[in-house]
Order: C-alpha cells, then structure tokens, then sequence
C-alpha cells in the first residue's frame, strides 16, 4: 500500500513547543536560596552575639553556658529553667533557633534588678529565672514570671512597628505591673560585633554583586538597587547606610557626625540607589534582560524579608 504525500509533508506535524521562561523548579530552587540565606543570616547572628559574650562582657561576667541550636539540646533548654545556679554572679543559658537569633535563659542571684550582658544590649532582669528572647528587627522581649515586655532597640522603621506588633499581643495584666521591667543600654556599634559585622555584610556583599550584574548584564541588572531601598525601612538606616560601612572613613577624617546629618546622609544614599534602580528598570528591555537577569534581580529583591525575618 502506497501513500503519496507533498514533497516534505508528513502525516503528523507536531506543534512546536512554547518556550517556557520561568519552570517550576526556578521558584523552588529561588525558595530553597531563600531559606539557606535565612538559615546562614540566624547563625551568623548567634556568631556574633556568641563572640561579644565569649572575648569581652560589658557589665559583668557571669556564667555563660552557649547550647548552640535549640532542637539538639530539648533537655539541657528544660533542665536551666528548672534548676537555679548557685554562682554568686549568676548564671545564663544561651541558645538559638530559625525564628530567634539568639535566646537567654538568666538567673540572676542578686537582690535587686541586676544588668546582664547580651550581646547587642545590656538588659536588667529582676532577680530570680528570666527570659529574654531576640526576634528580628532589634526586638526583644523579657519575661519574667507572669509579666512580659517587649523592647526595640534598633532605628529600623519597619522595627519599630513590629515591637508594636509584638507588645499588643501581651496580654493587660502583664502590660500593667511590668512597665518598669527590662530596662537596657545600647551598646555603641564599634565595640559590639553583633551590631556591625551584619550590617557591614548586608551593604557590601550585595553591591559587589549587583557591581558583577552590571558588568555581565548591563545597565538593566541596577534594577537590583531596589534591595538597598526595602532594607531601608527594614533595618536601621543609619547603621546600615553611613556609620557601618563608612565608620572608618569619618575616623580617618576625624568627622563625628550628629544623629541628624547620619540620617540625612542615609536618605541622600537611599536616594542615589533609587535612581539607579529607575535606571536599571528605564533599561528594562526584552533584548537587554536575559532570564537569568531577571532572576538575579528577582533574588535580590526577596532578599531582604529573608534577613529580617
């Protein structure tokens, strides 16, 4: 049997398959990046804090005993909050979980409400077991017995209304008698590794990479500068924007700047990399942003709700 058929024609033509610019497995894979940057962002944290406690307390130098990642030590966790410490300077418990950088179970043996330091803050605590608990956005909160607090230590925009967030949910009687509980001193950023070494990462790491976007991409990859505008409102400008990365500069110079040209200085650098994001988008052209362009933006734009939280 004998089929005649047009030269080249074919009984069965397939369709050409579509392209397919964003599978499914780039939006996992991006997630997955996503969650091993937050895992690495929370032990970096508790390295940090860890390294402040371990070399150089502030205040005093109680017993300092460092558990390391809270589902490996169930039971050591359970047992410090049960047993007091016999130490005359008190004794504090420290460990870290994803949803905390860091966590201090404290007795304190004093009379009176003694300061403790934790790293990023010296915080007073009441005699007797407390607990103090970190939370993104230089938030913690303190509880001791039935009351609990939440204080905000940080100049984050987005941090303070999450401390507000937080502290709504304690309940009336603990709001009440506690207003005087947890007070806490900042420590100043040059001598505390958990107050700059962040930041310092969260500035520069991200501009050498939107610096390697440029030079393989073109001009569209500075529509990745939009990340430095979100960590604007999530993190503390200040530190983040002029006193961190540029700290040295001003003391080469021998410039102290006030509170108010930190901030002024911080807008006007926010700014800049708002233009260069409207720039990088005024580029935003098929032929100039290749997928893998826009994935690198796309990463880094999710990126900071990844360090936050």
């Amino acid at each position: 049997m004998k089929f005649d058929a047009a030269e080249g024609g074919k009984l069965y033509r397939p369709r050409e398959p579509r392209p397919i610019p964003w599978s499914w497995g780039v939006p996992f894979l991006l997630l997955l990046a996503l969650l091993f940057v937050h895992g690495m962002n929370t032990i970096l944290q508790w390295t940090v804090i860890r390294q402040d406690l371990s070399e150089r307390p502030a205040y005093r130098t109680p017993d300092y005993t460092f558990l390391g990642f809270a589902p490996f030590q169930p039971q050591k966790i359970a047992d410090a909050q049960r047993l007091p410490n016999a130490s005359p300077a008190g004794r504090i418990f420290a460990f870290f979980d994803w949803l905390h950088p860091a966590v201090f179970l404290i007795w304190n043996n004093g009379r009176e409400e003694d300061f403790f330091d934790l790293g990023p803050v010296v915080v007073s605590v009441p005699p007797g077991f407390s607990r103090v608990a970190f939370f993104p956005g230089s938030v913690f909160s303190l509880r001791s017995g039935s009351r609990t607090v939440f204080r905000h230590f940080g100049g984050a925009i987005v941090g303070r209304a999450w401390h507000g967030v937080l502290a709504g949910g304690t309940s009336p009687p603990a709001r009440g008698p506690s207003r005087t509980l947890g007070s806490f001193v900042v420590k100043h950023w040059e001598r505390s590794t958990s107050l700059h070494l962040p930041y310092l990462l969260y500035f520069l790491l991200p501009l050498a990479l939107i610096a390697a976007a440029l030079a393989s991409w073109g001009a569209a990859a500075a529509a990745a500068f939009l990340y430095y505008v979100e960590m604007f409102f999530l993190f503390d400008y200040g530190k983040l924007f002029v006193t961190v990365p540029f700290g040295w500069l001003f003391r080469i110079l021998g410039l102290e700047l006030s509170e108010f040209w930190i901030k002024a200085a911080a807008i006007f650098l926010v700014t800049l990399f708002l233009l260069g994001a409207v720039f990088g988008l005024w580029h935003w052209k098929r032929r100039e942003a290749s997928p893998w362009m826009k994935r690198f933006v796309l990463f880094l734009l999710l990126l900071p709700a990844a360090l936050f939280l």
